[in-house]
């Protein structure tokens, strides 16, 4: 990894800078949807530029790191400047006010196989179908969106709770953290197939095989994600729970 930082540095710095400025851009405009288009924007030419090139894993690991970059950019924004990350941060409030909800009352699909089983397939499925149709330009648009919320939910829990430390080490629970490597994994292997598919329309020829592997890889961690959510989700709210309003249940 630190062989790879090395080799990279240039461009994960591009992605750090990259990922701070759009953010603070976005939040100054406050124009509804800007954040995620210009947060994809700063990740896409590394993206496409690594697939282009067939560094299929090296660039699964930039897109993870753009990953925190974004995270960290968008929370502490949305910690300083919440009425703001209010106004520029789609469902935020909605998914806040959610989440909240869960961890106080246990309602609300987040406990439920039932319930969130269904929303992550059609999110997934989603993400694969944009993947497929753009070279993973409006699903890693989509996959943004889905980032920033979680984002300012995080920050409002961790803002709103009697012990901030453990809201913080805990408001990203682990099978979130497994959805988004799945997530960008799963990208990366089918922005290949997408441009196969665009070269084929255009009666040329893309050589790259596709990464088969990496899309196996990717799959498996969006099914470890519903598997440990299904699992642990209990357990988690019990800890955010704690976190948020001090006793345990």
């Amino acid at each position: 990894m630190f062989a790879f930082i090395r080799q990279q540095k240039t461009e994960i710095l591009l992605l750090a800078v990259g990922a701070t400025i759009s953010t603070l851009l976005s939040f100054a405009i406050a124009h509804l949807w800007l954040t995620p288009l210009l947060g994809a924007a700063v990740a896409y030419p590394s993206l496409l530029m690594g697939v282009r090139r067939q560094h299929y894993w090296q660039t699964g690991v930039l897109m993870l790191l753009w990953g925190v970059f974004q995270s960290v950019a968008v929370g502490l924004a949305a910690a300083w400047f919440p009425e703001r990350a209010a106004m520029v941060i789609v469902r935020g409030s909605a998914v806040t006010t959610e989440m909240l909800h869960w961890i106080a009352t246990g309602e609300g699909p987040e406990g439920s196989l039932r319930l969130f089983l269904p929303i992550h397939l059609r999110n997934y499925v989603l993400f694969c179908s944009l993947c497929c149709l753009s070279v993973s330009s409006a699903a890693l648009f989509f996959g943004t969106y889905l980032l920033n919320y979680m984002n300012f939910y995080v920050a409002q829990l961790v803002g709103a709770s009697v012990h901030p430390g453990m809201a913080l080490l805990v408001g990203w629970p682990i099978w979130s953290v497994l959805r988004v490597v799945g997530f960008i994994l799963t990208g990366v292997a089918l922005a290949v197939v997408s441009l196969k598919l665009w070269a084929r329309s255009r009666r040329q020829r893309f050589p790259a095989i596709v990464p088969w592997s990496l899309l196996r890889w990717g799959v498996a961690f969006v099914v470890a994600d519903i598997v440990v959510k299904a699992t642990l989700a209990p357990l988690w709210r019990s800890l955010l729970h704690y976190a948020l309003l001090g006793t345990w249940i």
